[in-house]
């Protein structure tokens, strides 16, 4: 999917992209004229905050490089490579290499990568991911996506979890499906995709965490479908990655989506419970910008594909 972007200077706002939600919040699209990036910029009010902090969420890059270390898989490398360049102006490191500065200049508090960070478990491409995340200064949280630990034929298998997952050890902190960063007054939970399901040990963890009464942000790779009357998520979805057999949405998490197993059925109960400690929901995998409520109460913020260059930019606000 090609996106049009706005002519505009420096990094002013210009463009008011959505009014939306709760609180009266707002969405922006500005373009990082020197890099040619696309940043989204949102406010969320959090009940519980203690003070203002902002994340960078980035998601999709797809780094395809590959060397003689991975060279089994070296043809298979340069197609994605390839694929994913003619898409966009940049290829997809140059543009996560232009990220990775403009996060130096900007000093958020946190930086979330929600899932295909690499498009495959390649020892370069995770060494350029580390190397360039490091130049930032940082901190960072990482959530396995669906393609970052595939590697040739091995997808979702055994061999995929134990042979190259752990490669991903020296960017990603997560273990059995999971990963938390915890503050004073907020807590940052990062679910790994286990093929349009959450593991055990994760949602267990969630649960523990949420016992501490701090408010959560939750980031997982594969977006939750929304439980209201409003069907615009589902329905790009399906617009642009088409419907199953079933005519469901192949993209998303949900009942009229990727049905999920008895773990991430409860999974989703208890994010989206009246009483949940989760208080927003950040997302990839679906290589376009949105954001929704998934209740009436919860939100949830997709962000755009990163190969292409965009990345959204959260600023969480302490709710007055």
């Amino acid at each position: 999917m090609i996106r049009k972007s706005f002519i505009l200077i420096g990094i002013a706002v210009l463009v008011l992209a959505t009014a939306a939600g709760i609180c009266g919040c707002t969405s922006y699209r500005k373009t990082v004229e020197r890099y040619g990036l696309t940043m989204r910029e949102d406010v969320v009010f959090i009940e519980g905050l203690a003070k203002e902090r902002t994340i960078v969420l980035a998601a999709d890059t797809h780094i395809s490089l590959c060397d003689e270390r991975d060279g089994a898989v070296a043809e298979k490398a340069a197609q994605r490579y390839q694929m994913f360049a003619s898409l966009t102006k940049n290829p997809s490191d140059v543009n996560f290499r232009h990220m990775a500065e403009v996060f130096m200049q900007m000093k958020p508090d946190l930086i979330v990568l929600a899932g295909d960070i690499t498009d495959s478990a390649m020892e370069a491409s995770i060494e350029f991911v580390k190397s360039e995340l490091e130049k930032t200064g940082v901190p960072w949280v990482y959530s396995m996506g669906n393609h970052d630990f595939e590697y040739g034929s091995e997808y979702f298998s055994a061999k995929a979890y134990e042979d190259y997952l752990p490669r991903l050890s020296v960017v990603s902190k997560a273990e059995n499906g999971w990963q938390a960063l915890e503050y004073d007054d907020l807590i940052v939970f990062m679910t790994d995709d286990a093929n349009n399901r959450i593991l055990p040990g994760a949602l267990a963890a969630l649960k523990e965490y949420g016992a501490k009464g701090k408010p959560i942000v939750l980031a997982t790779h594969v977006p939750l479908e929304p439980q209201t009357e409003d069907k615009t998520l589902w329905e790009k979805s399906i617009e642009v990655w088409r419907a199953d057999g079933s005519g469901r949405s192949r993209v998303l998490i949900g009942y009229n989506s990727c049905i999920p197993d008895e773990t991430t059925a409860e999974f989703l109960s208890y994010v989206m419970a009246e009483d949940s400690p989760v208080k927003l929901v950040l997302a990839g995998h679906v290589h376009f910008y949105h954001r929704d409520s998934l209740n009436g109460k919860l939100e949830q913020i997709i962000t755009g594909a990163g190969y292409e260059g965009e990345f959204t930019k959260i600023t969480l606000k302490p709710a007055k």
